[in-house]
C-alpha cells in the first residue's frame, strides 16, 4: 500500500516534514562535527538525537499508516 504523506499535511503532514528537516539538519552538524574534531560525547549527543527523532518519525508515520487501514 502507497501512503499520500503529502495529502495529509493538515492532519500532521507538517510533523513529518519537520522531522525530516530536523534529522536532516542533525546528519550535517554532525559531519561538521566530525570535521572540527568534536569530542566522542558531542559525536554520541547528536547520534542519540537523530535516533531519537527518527523514532518518532517511524511512530508518526506507522500512526497515520493504521489510520489509513482503518479507514478502508
Amino acid at each position: 500500500m502507497t501512503v499520500d504523506l503529502q495529502a495529509h499535511r493538515g492532519r500532521g503532514g507538517d510533523e513529518v516534514e519537520d522531522l525530516l528537516m530536523q534529522i536532516k539538519g542533525l546528519v550535517f552538524v554532525r559531519a561538521i562535527l566530525e570535521q572540527r574534531g568534536a569530542s566522542p560525547p558531542e559525536l554520541d549527543a547528536q547520534r542519540l538525537e537523530t535516533e531519537r527523532l527518527r523514532s518518532r518519525l517511524a511512530r508518526v508515520v506507522a500512526d497515520r499508516c493504521n489510520g489509513f487501514d482503518a479507514a478502508a
